[in-house]
């Protein structure tokens, strides 16, 4: 009887002891699986290249050939220059056979002379006049295109003496002035003014004076 007990007691140990060993398998796998955790990391492998630039190949453009008639054909520059006539430098002539005649205006005496030269290198023409003898003074000036130049077809020449008093003695003339501004001598003429279109008395030059 003892030794069924002795016998149930041990077995009763041993089912202990197996019991205590599983529950310590199982607590240890849990533990090991609390306790043990495995992190994989992942070795990346960063590669640096080096960044080479090529060169741009230079740009190649086809022209297609010019045949010779599509060659330009440079054109010569040329300039023109317009050389000035040459002026006088010396006082041009005095004018000649100067008269006097009555004018188509009232008070205006006309005083004729012959036809210059060269009329473009006159710049005026002036008209003086002395009345009663006094001193010859600027009576007005013209150019070529302002006065008559259509006398004796164009061999006389005529320019207007302002204002002149009837019956009053006056001495007229006439100079020319060049393009440089020397002005010419001087024919003095006498007359009176007696009307619109009437001749005036004259005397002919005896002199010529610098103007």
């Amino acid at each position: 009887m003892r030794s069924l007990r002795f016998a149930a007691a041990v077995l009763a140990l041993a089912l202990v002891a197996a019991a205590c060993s599983d529950d310590d398998g199982d607590n240890n796998d849990d533990g090991a699986v609390d306790e043990s955790t495995t992190t994989t990391a992942s070795i990346v492998t960063t590669t640096t290249q080096l960044l080479v630039t090529q060169p741009t190949p230079p740009l190649v453009v086809e022209v297609p050939p010019v045949s010779e008639d599509q060659v330009p054909v440079e054109t010569p520059i040329t300039t023109s220059t317009t050389v000035p006539p040459p002026q006088t430098v010396a006082p041009p002539v005095a004018p000649s056979n100067v008269a006097c005649r009555g004018g188509n205006a009232p008070n205006e005496l006309n005083v004729e002379f012959d036809a210059l030269p060269n009329p473009a290198e006159v710049s005026k023409i002036r008209v003086y006049v002395s009345e009663s003898g006094g001193a010859m003074i600027t009576n007005s000036e013209y150019t070529v295109n302002e006065i008559d130049t259509t006398r004796a077809g164009g061999s006389r020449w005529a320019a207007r003496a302002l204002d002149i008093q009837p019956g009053v003695p006056v001495r007229l003339t006439v100079t020319s002035f060049n393009q440089l501004g020397r002005e010419s001598g001087w024919y003095i003429v006498s007359g009176v003014y007696t009307g619109q279109g009437e001749p005036c008395g004259s005397l002919p030059a005896t002199s010529t004076t610098a103007g």
